[in-house]
Formats: C-alpha cells, structure tokens, sequence
C-alpha cells in the first residue's frame, strides 16, 4: 500500500506537533512495510527539493512563502496549490491513499487533489475547540468559508486524536471520524544521549519544568503566574521553561518584576528535549488549547508527574493520583493547587508513577501502535487486506 502524506510544512523548517507526528507515522507505517512519501513545501529556492528523513523519501514544492498562511500571503497558497496538483498529474498514480495532516489549508489542498484524482483521503485534527483546525479554515476571511465547505463536502475520513475533537467534528458536521491518538517514539529515550550538560540541582529542591513552543495559546504568562503564586508557598522549588517563542521575552520580564530570577532557569531551545527533561521532577501545562500535547506525551515517555490545565488530551494521558493531576480550570489559582498536589505525588513514589506511565504508553500511544491502527484504517478505506 501506498500513501502519501501531505503537510504545509515539515521539519527541519517546522519543529511543530504536526510536523513531528507526521515523521513518527511516517517512520512507523513504513516499518511495517508501507510505501511512504511526504509531500511539503520549502521557502528556500535553493533549499533540497528530495531529500530521505528517517528512511522516508521528502519532496519539496517551492513556495516563497509558507503556504498555509492564507490571508495578505494567498496568492502564495494559490501557488502552491498549483503547484501540487501539477505534481500530482504525474505522480498520482504512485498512490492509494492521501493522508493530510492538519484539517486547515492542507486539507483543502489535499481534497482538491484527491477529487481531482479520485483518492481516498483521511485528516488529522490536531486541535480542539475554537481552535480546531476546521474552525481555523472557516474563519479565514473571504476565502475560509468556501475552503471549510469544500473540505466538508468532499466527505474525508477524519481522524481526531482525543474524544473532544471527536465531538468538534461531529459538531462541523463530517460523518465519517475515527478517534487515533497521537503517538510517542520510545527510542527518543533508548536511543538518545545527553547533548547538553547537565544541570547543576540542590537536592532538597523540586524541579518544575515546561517544555514547548512558548506562543500565547501555550499561556506561558499563566504559567509564570502560577509559579509565583507557588514559590509564596513552597520555597524549596525551581522552574525550568524550556523552548523558545514570541512570548519568551515576556515572560523573563515577568519574573524580573516579581524578583524571582534565581527561581527559573530559562533554558532556550535544546537538543534532545525528552532526554533533557528527565533532570527534572514535575511537568506543568497551562496551554488553553491542545489537540494531544506532544510535550505532554513526551513528560509521560520521561515518567514525569503531570499537571495540565483541562485541555482536549490531558485526560488520556493523565491519571489523577497515579501520575498527576488535571487543573479544575485555566487560571492561576487552580493551576498552584494542582502542582502543589503534583509536588506531593513526586515526593510520594515516583517509581510507582514511572511504571504507571510506561504501561499507560505500552498499550496506547507507542508508535507501532498507532501505525497498527492508521494501517487498519487505509485498509479500510481501499477496500483491502494487503
């Protein structure tokens, strides 16, 4: 069997959820014996238009600008539109099935692309609530209503990676859906070494961390918040932020302001994250929006406590008392209350909470897994056994 998976945008460009879900499937299927081939874009014009990523063959489609931008940047999405289906004039053959990760432009590009060419296509949704992808089409000004619309008609298979998704698609009116999880590469612990050098930690100190993209929905600013609310409290702890973005420079304003520069450590971009994050203790989550938190799962592979805000995948991942704890809502208060308990949960056996999560991931979210499942489904939708 043959897929193609189609996404805006791929690593190295883009170290997003997305992108590195798509290189796990991808890396899994075709461990089990699937032709894979990704299909994205590329803003240099002398970047690598072919190029092999973890065995699996990536075609790159020149766009100056990111293609799923939409907006002012449209006619760079039209570009690259074009540009796909002309390749697909010549290689659509070589396919069974279309898998489009994210249900935003990219899946607008992958139905025009699987009516043209009569394709079975499946979607993944990789955010929830207002949030979800579908959503995010429909509200591009002008063009957005027409693209959400088209997608809908097409009538893809869609996969959503939690329950709430499941239901925010149901709600946008598909029919056909299948809940399929994110998943998680056990060797990213096996396999890797430590790049960095290891820090320097007193030991009667607990170690909070996050690690992630630090944008606004990730409410960074709420995360902080809750820290100094803690540190009122509980002297004995130290906050690790792990990763970089547009609120990064915020936040250590923040933390100067309220003088407790010698209580967090701001860490950058570092090689290795899920290896790295295994220093530290207690994993905390305020984002306001998730699909399946990659950071979360990763904080699970590394046996971690975990506290999260309620967002669409925290409780798949997390079970109250056995290996951390759901914040009863989004703010600050109720975030300190949760890690406190987390804190706690740490202190009391974290052998018991290491064990809890590696059978939590052995039967749920390991890559062969869900790549058993994504195979089920392409089965499915070609009508075969092979």
């Amino acid at each position: 069997m043959k897929i193609l998976m189609l996404t805006c945008q791929y690593m190295p460009d883009v170290f997003g959820g997305a992108e590195k879900q798509c290189g796990r499937i991808s890396k899994g299927l075709r461990n089990k014996g699937l032709e894979i081939q990704i299909l994205t874009s590329r803003q240099q014009h002398k970047g690598k238009a072919k190029e092999v990523l973890n065995g699996v063959p990536v075609r790159r489609l020149y766009s100056p600008i990111a293609p799923d931008l939409l907006g002012r940047w449209l006619p760079f999405s039209a570009y690259w539109l074009l540009r796909v289906l002309v390749w697909g004039v010549f290689n659509h053959k070589q396919f069974d099935v279309i898998h489009c990760h994210q249900g935003k432009f990219g899946a607008f590009v992958g139905c025009c692309f699987a009516r043209l060419f009569k394709k079975k296509i499946s979607i993944k949704v990789g955010n929830s609530n207002q949030f979800m992808d579908f959503n995010a089409l429909k509200a591009k000004k002008f063009v957005g209503p027409i693209m959400a619309d088209f997608v809908l008609k097409t009538n893809p298979t869609v996969v959503a990676i939690t329950d709430v998704i499941a239901q925010n698609c149901k709600d946008f009116g598909f029919n056909n859906i299948i809940n399929i999880p994110n998943s998680i590469d056990t060797n990213l612990i096996d396999m890797q070494q430590y790049t960095e050098q290891p820090i320097q930690k007193a030991n009667d100190v607990i170690n909070l961390f996050y690690h992630g993209r630090l944008e606004n929905i990730k409410k960074v600013d709420v995360l902080m918040e809750s820290f100094a609310l803690l540190v009122a409290e509980h002297t004995n702890i130290h906050f690790h932020l792990i990763g970089s973005g547009s609120v990064l420079a915020s936040a250590k304003d923040y933390i100067k302001q309220q003088g407790l520069g010698s209580k967090v450590t701001f860490h950058g971009e570092v090689n290795d994250p899920v290896v790295f994050i295994q220093q530290f203790d207690v994993f905390v989550n305020a984002s306001e929006a998730e699909g399946f938190s990659n950071s979360l799962l990763e904080a699970l592979l590394a046996g971690k406590v975990l506290v999260s805000t309620p967002v669409s995948g925290a409780s798949d991942a997390i079970y109250p008392g056995k290996n951390g704890y759901i914040s009863d809502s989004f703010k600050a208060e109720d975030i300190k209350n949760s890690t406190i308990k987390g804190i706690q949960l740490h202190k009391q056996n974290t052998e018991s909470v290491k064990h809890f999560s590696a059978q939590l991931i052995a039967d749920n979210f390991t890559v062969e897994v869900i790549a058993e499942q994504y195979l089920a489904l392409y089965k499915k939708l070609t009508g075969t056994n092979k």
